[in-house]
This record gives C-alpha cells, sequence and structure tokens, in this order.
C-alpha cells in the first residue's frame, strides 16, 4: 500500500477512535461542569456588610438635647434631666452643685467631666455647657470653624466681655478670635452660668 495513502487513514482512525469513548459532548458539558445547587452558594463571594451607624449619645441642640430615645428639652424636671443623660452617657454626674457666682443670680448644674454640664433653675433643666466633643446633628461642637457655625440661621457675632461671642441656630458660644478661621473654643445653649 503506499504510504501516502497509509499516513492520512491512520490519523483518520485514530480520530475517530477518540471521539469513539465515554467522553463528554459539548452540549453535555454545560450540564455537568455547572456547580451543585448547594455549593453555589459557598462559591459566590459574601456581600460587604455595611458599617454600622454611629449614634450619639447626646446631641446639642438650641431648645435642649437629643437623646436615642428622643429630645430632653428644657424645662424638664432637674430629677428626670439627670437621669436621662446619665443613661445616655453610661454613667453618673462626676460633680454636682450650686454656683452662686451666675449672672442671674445662683445655677445648680450637674457635670459631667470632659462632656457636658447642665444647669437648672428653680428645679428645671434651663440650659447646657459643652464641655468636649458632643455636637449638634449638623455637627457643630467645639473646635468647629467659623464658616460651619455661620451657616445656622441667625447667625450674629459680637465682641463682649467674654471675647468673640456668637448665637445661632439657638446656640451661643465663643470664637477663639474675629478671624475667618477661627474655632469654637465654647458652646452653651439655653440659661447656663454666664458672668459678664
Amino acid at each position: 500500500m503506499n504510504k501516502t495513502i497509509i499516513g492520512p487513514l491512520l490519523a483518520g482512525l485514530l480520530f475517530s477512535l477518540a471521539g469513539c469513548g465515554p467522553g463528554i459532548s459539548p452540549s453535555d458539558k454545560s450540564e455537568n461542569s455547572a456547580v451543585p445547587a448547594n455549593n453555589a452558594a459557598a462559591a459566590a463571594p459574601k456581600p460587604a456588610r455595611p458599617a454600622p451607624e454611629v449614634v450619639a449619645p447626646l446631641v446639642l441642640e438650641g431648645s435642649g438635647l437629643g437623646l436615642a430615645s428622643g429630645t430632653l428639652p428644657f424645662g424638664t424636671p432637674k430629677a428626670a434631666a439627670v437621669e436621662a443623660v446619665a443613661k445616655a452617657l453610661g454613667r453618673a454626674p462626676s460633680k454636682r452643685g450650686l454656683n452662686q457666682d451666675c449672672g442671674g443670680g445662683g445655677m445648680e448644674f450637674a457635670e459631667w467631666k470632659d462632656e457636658i454640664t447642665l444647669w437648672f433653675e428653680e428645679g428645671s433643666f434651663a440650659g447646657w455647657d459643652s464641655n468636649g466633643e458632643l455636637k449638634t446633628a449638623g455637627g457643630v461642637g467645639i473646635g468647629s470653624g467659623r464658616a460651619q457655625v455661620a451657616a445656622l440661621p441667625g447667625f450674629e457675632v459680637e465682641e463682649s466681655t467674654l471675647g468673640t461671642e456668637f448665637r445661632a441656630g439657638g446656640l451661643s458660644g465663643i470664637l477663639a478670635s474675629a478671624a475667618p478661621g477661627a474655632k469654637v473654643t465654647n458652646l452653651w445653649g439655653g440659661a447656663t452660668c454666664v458672668f459678664r
């Protein structure tokens, strides 16, 4: 037999024999190569969980304080106000007393060191002084810039015996200077012990 005929015949025979075995046809391949249903969930990447929202224990407001459970308005009885803030901050006040040196007469107070002081008139919550990192819902607190405070409604600023004093959005406070980039150094709401 001619060698030129044997080569192609042998190659064809081998090719056809390879196709006769228990192989997988292209139509079967997609069905058999699918991941079983119980493994599909394990193979899929888990969606990232959103970071939990950090809720501030207290929110400074011009009409009182915001709590996770609602609001603590000025006029709340002293005992209820102290209890609500102690619960929100997770500790009792570090100091309580009476300050006789206030401009409008003596005022009772409850202080949480480095956080907030509550002021009371005639047995009711009358005001607060921020002593730390607490902020308004809009993010205004000690260390905020003048521009952030100036964006609050009714912004007014004046030089007083206390320094560069401002009022805005029901809040009052002191700026470090009259400069445009000055920061808030003191912040309060309601009636507090301010001696002018």
